[in-house]
């Protein structure tokens, strides 16, 4: 194994952690794995939401309505965060919590830690990450889950909306 190749942290249906795994022997439909979550937030409220490269291994093309990805070997929840938005936007911001959730699916078994943060045109450079970002669209949160058909979604970014809207709407 190559020193740059990734290893993901390998977890069990309830998060716990069961070892790593190179990402090439990945069985990303049976393996749980942990990735991280960002909402990227623009002053008016919306997201910026990233249009997927064509040569990605999950949902190439397809929009991602998170930043993020999955923690490495070695990582807390956090780090992988800072570091994903740092990749693949450009720059970095404080990030608030949101808890963690559990979303399943074809090619997918993640247990997913959910963040926001504000992206401030005056204080932040946009330096999209070539291989993984082709593009960054503003959407608000309304004309994504009205219209989660509208557009492809990947469906854990739009899980990790839902579990945004259900964490931050409970009293």
């Amino acid at each position: 194994m190559s020193q740059s190749e990734e290893v993901i942290i390998l977890v069990d249906e309830n998060n716990q952690v069961i070892g790593d795994i190179p990402r090439r022997l990945m069985d990303f439909d049976r393996d749980f794995h942990r990735v991280t979550y960002i909402l990227v937030f623009n002053q008016e409220g919306h997201l910026l939401v990233q249009k997927r490269t064509d040569n990605k291994a999950f949902c190439p093309g397809y929009y991602g309505i998170t930043t993020g990805g999955v923690v490495e070997k070695g990582e807390s929840y956090l780090e992988s965060a800072h570091r994903e938005l740092k990749e693949e936007l450009g720059f970095d911001a404080p990030l608030e919590s949101h808890g963690v959730f559990c979303t399943r699916g074809k090619g997918f078994n993640i247990w997913g830690s959910l963040y926001s943060c504000q992206y401030i045109e005056e204080q932040h450079t946009l330096n999209l990450q070539p291989k993984e970002v082709a593009s960054i669209h503003v959407m608000s949160m309304d004309s994504i889950l009205l219209n989660p058909d509208d557009l492809a979604f990947t469906p854990d970014s739009l899980d990790a909306l839902k579990h945004y809207v259900n964490s931050t709407t409970k009293p």
